[in-house]
């Protein structure tokens, strides 16, 4: 069964040197932000964005870090590439099917407010190690792609 979303592109991974320069905007805030040097700014941002890997496709572009001890896990770091604060959950398990495997598991956590982030149109995936489920959700698979309009309203379901 394909269970790809209608409209979907494959992600394709990009070099982070092609992909991702250093905003000179970005540069500054992140220099101001943690008082230091434009120079050390720039740096940091180097190194940091060539630890992780870039996808992107026509809608989203995602960066790829390990997380986690010992770095089992892997943090999807996701945005939309018009800006733009729409998400939709089939493409979010896309994403985490084509980076991490069709088997992983993956998170969105909704913090302590003393451990929230929210300073752009970002939204985060924390993909467990393969093999690895959490004792939450539902034991087995239940889906269906049949556009049903005729349900009650908020028990419908788009096609796929």
């Amino acid at each position: 069964m394909n269970d790809t979303p209608r409209h979907w592109k494959p992600l394709v991974e990009q070099h982070h040197e092609d992909f991702y320069p250093a905003h000179p905007k970005l540069v500054q805030t992140t220099a101001e932000h943690y008082g230091i040097s434009h120079e050390e700014a720039l740096a940091w941002l180097n190194e940091e964005h060539a630890k992780a890997r870039y996808f992107t496709n026509n809608l989203y572009q995602v960066q790829v870090a390990s997380c986690g001890k010992e770095g089992t896990m892997l943090h999807l770091n996701i945005r939309r590439r018009d800006g733009g604060m729409f998400k939709d959950w089939r493409h979010f398990q896309q994403i985490k099917n084509e980076i991490a495997g069709p088997e992983c598991e993956a998170v969105e956590i909704y913090p302590a407010e003393s451990r929230k982030v929210d300073t752009t149109n970002k939204w985060h995936l924390w993909v467990l190690p393969p093999g690895v489920k959490l004792d939450l959700g539902w034991g087995q698979r239940d889906v269906s792609y049949d556009e049903n309009r005729d349900g009650p309203p908020g028990l419908r379901q788009r096609p796929l």
